[in-house]
């Protein structure tokens, strides 16, 4: 009787392992099956949708106006100085990566090309100009974009109040000359990128094929809008009359997918003009286009103190940004100190 009640307990073990093999079966066949017909697999948790394949996406061109190409925000007559047209021909571009510079900022852009954003496979770098009124500056400018081919100039001066133009130049140059990229990242030149911990966490945390209606960075929300002429950011009512911007995304970085870069262009190529970049291209145009985006501060450390990072005092952080404004100096320090490190697989958990 006992060797019985043993033999039926084996019995019903054995049922149990092989309904439970045949469970993980059909999720691996459904899996598979869904894999070679589905376009995106949607985190319920997520904004964003990863690519399962290699998809080519194509931006809906027939939204823009005729002369749109001529069209930059509110100028008639825009044209590249520079282009670089074909900058995205060589190869599949899985990150491109647009950084606006200031036309007299020689130094960074040779620190960045040495650095973070020395030549990869599969990445392109990129720098945004408008143009100089010093001939002798202009002409360096033109023998540098020679020489390392990675230079894009407006026909607009570059200055501070100028720079939404340059925002959406950015967002032209990819629309028209760079349309298969899968990633892009917009950084400015005063910053750090841990590049190597980036591109695994595009490729593995996110997908090698792209993704759709991602929108990664710095969250700003209720921003006011500055009144007080004696400000910087002082707008007027009869530019911007609300009291606040959009939730929008602080202008140091973002990362974005094709088709939230057409989307932002689109919408900013109709808009009225606003100086404030930031607050323009990543707030109003984007909530125009109902476009939400995805707070990544948490691996950035903007609003701490860079210099902790070389006590040990950020080293459990996923650290993919530096902060803003740092100098040539500092950002040459953060990268010979994450050359030393092991670059992880992935930023480590399931927050996308």
């Amino acid at each position: 009787m006992m060797f019985e009640g043993y033999k039926n307990k084996q019995i019903i073990i054995i049922l149990v392992l092989v309904n439970v093999s045949l469970v993980y079966l059909l999720l691996y066949l459904d899996v598979i099956s869904t894999s070679k017909c589905a376009e995106y697999f949607e985190r319920p948790h997520a904004r964003h949708k990863i690519r399962l394949r290699p998809v080519q996406f194509t931006f809906d061109m027939k939204n823009l106006s005729e002369n749109d190409y001529k069209k930059l925000v509110d100028v008639e007559d825009f044209s590249f100085t520079i282009l670089n047209e074909h900058a995205c021909d060589s190869a599949d571009i899985f990150l491109l990566i647009m950084v606006p510079s200031a036309p007299g900022h020689l130094e960074h852009r040779l620190n960045i090309r040495s650095t973070w954003g020395f030549p990869r496979k599969n990445v392109k770098l990129m720098f945004l100009l408008g143009m100089v009124t010093d001939d002798k500056l202009q002409e360096e400018i033109e023998i540098e974009s020679k020489l390392h081919g990675d230079i894009i100039q407006g026909n607009f001066i570059d200055s501070y109040h100028n720079m939404t133009y340059k925002a959406v130049m950015s967002l032209k140059y990819v629309v028209y000359h760079c349309p298969k990229v899968l990633y892009i990242l917009k950084m400015d030149d005063d910053s750090f990128v841990n590049t190597p911990l980036l591109l695994n966490f595009l490729s593995n945390d996110l997908s090698p094929y792209g993704a759709a209606n991602l929108f990664l960075c710095n969250d700003m929300s209720r921003s006011p809008v500055i009144r007080n002429n004696r400000s910087k950011w002082y707008v007027p009512e009869d530019i911007y009359p609300d009291r606040f911007y959009p939730s929008y995304c602080s202008g140091w970085y973002a990362i974005f997918s094709p088709d939230v870069c057409f989307q932002l262009y689109e919408q900013s190529q109709n808009l009225k003009y606003l100086f404030i970049d930031d607050a323009f291209v990543y707030g109003i145009a984007a909530s125009k286009a109902n476009l939400k985006h995805t707070d990544m501060s948490r691996y950035t450390l903007a609003g701490k103190n860079p210099n902790f990072l070389f006590d040990g005092k950020y080293d459990k952080m996923r650290l993919l940004f530096g902060s803003p404004n740092m100098n040539v100096k500092l950002i040459k320090r953060f990268w010979e100190y994450f050359r030393g490190k092991p670059v992880p697989l992935t930023i480590g958990d399931s927050v996308l």
